[in-house]
């Protein structure tokens, strides 16, 4: 019973800390995202506090049903412990994320929480590729609607380059601003890399599709009820090796494949290949039952696995316990 009880009282306080905390850490980042040289700096304005919030406690929930079962790896309990577990899966996905989501989306309509995009500052020097711009003045705008302007020293530094002047338009093709993203200074491009190997997991993705599956469309929510049910199930392989190291290694690989499995299934390189499986006549006549019929069958598969792996483990140290 204690162990039952702790293992409640550890997701309530990983929760609540790791929301706070990763609010403060994803606000910096977005901080590090806008950050323009000679501005000034703020930081923890009410706008990047709260789009970090509704990023970061999502993605939390996510993760919370992972972290106690990690825990649960290191201090494994009973029957009691397991049922306190099904009761936070309950609570996480039937109420927490929902409720996020809806509060996320209430905010959005009644507050305007978007952070405004500021003009590159004078007086400093960027380089891209062989050309390094000078602004001499702000971006004014001539009238409304109409872009930012500001007159520039080009400066080419190739071989035969040459020193031009003229004023050029604040547009998101303008090479400052394309070789900058996701930053808005081209230097902290720079400075951090072209960030080329991402990860494949697209939380914002995730959110996304989450959100949308929150409906009383029956095939929307079996599809959100199959990307639960994979998650939760990862309980059944916490005690699958006798050491504790390998049970925390797998379980680490486990949540990281699926949750690149359903952030890569929506990747626009697979549609070829998900349009040749889904002219089968099975998924086809499937897919009027369940949205994405492909991944909820990936998805129910591998929770298949993980608690059948629970089930019979359980049962053989049942059995090996009642030997002795």
């Amino acid at each position: 019973m204690k162990k039952a009880l702790k293992l409640a009282l550890i997701y309530l306080v990983i929760l609540i800390l790791g929301t706070v905390l990763g609010t403060l850490l994803y606000s910096l980042y977005l901080n590090l995202l806008g950050f323009i040289s000679g501005r000034d700096i703020t930081f923890f304005t009410d706008t990047e506090l709260f789009q970090s919030l509704f990023y970061v406690m999502p993605c939390m929930l996510i993760f919370i049903i992972p972290v106690i079962s990690y825990y649960r790896i290191r201090h494994p309990g009973g029957v009691l412990q397991f049922i306190v577990f099904i009761i936070l899966c309950l609570i996480t996905w039937v109420v927490l994320m929902p409720a996020t989501l809806k509060l996320r989306d209430f905010c959005n309509k009644k507050f305007n929480f978007q952070i405004e995009r500021e003009a590159l500052s004078p007086n400093y020097f960027r380089k891209v590729d062989d050309k390094v711009y000078y602004f001499t003045r702000e971006f004014e705008s001539s009238g409304a609607g109409s872009v930012a302007e500001a007159p520039a020293i080009i400066i080419d530094t190739s071989e035969y380059g040459e020193v031009d002047y003229r004023v050029i338009g604040d547009y998101p093709g303008f090479a400052l601003n394309k070789k900058a993203l996701p930053y808005r200074e081209v230097q902290l491009k720079n400075i951090f890399g072209a960030d080329e190997n991402q990860i494949p997991i697209d939380f914002k993705l995730l959110i996304t599709k989450i959100n949308s599956e929150y409906t009383p469309d029956l095939r929307q929510l079996l599809l959100l009820f199959s990307f639960v049910l994979v998650m939760c199930s990862i309980y059944g392989i916490t005690g699958f090796f006798d050491w504790r190291l390998l049970n925390a290694v797998i379980l680490f690989i486990t949540v990281a494949l699926i949750l690149c499995v359903n952030s890569l299934y929506y990747a626009p390189q697979f549609d070829i290949l998900k349009s040749r499986i889904m002219s089968n006549g099975f998924f086809r006549g499937f897919g009027g039952i369940v949205s994405e019929p492909i991944l909820f069958l990936i998805n129910c598969f591998f929770a298949l696995v993980f608690i059948i792996t629970g089930i019979v483990k359980f049962a053989v140290r049942q059995h090996a316990k009642k030997a002795r």
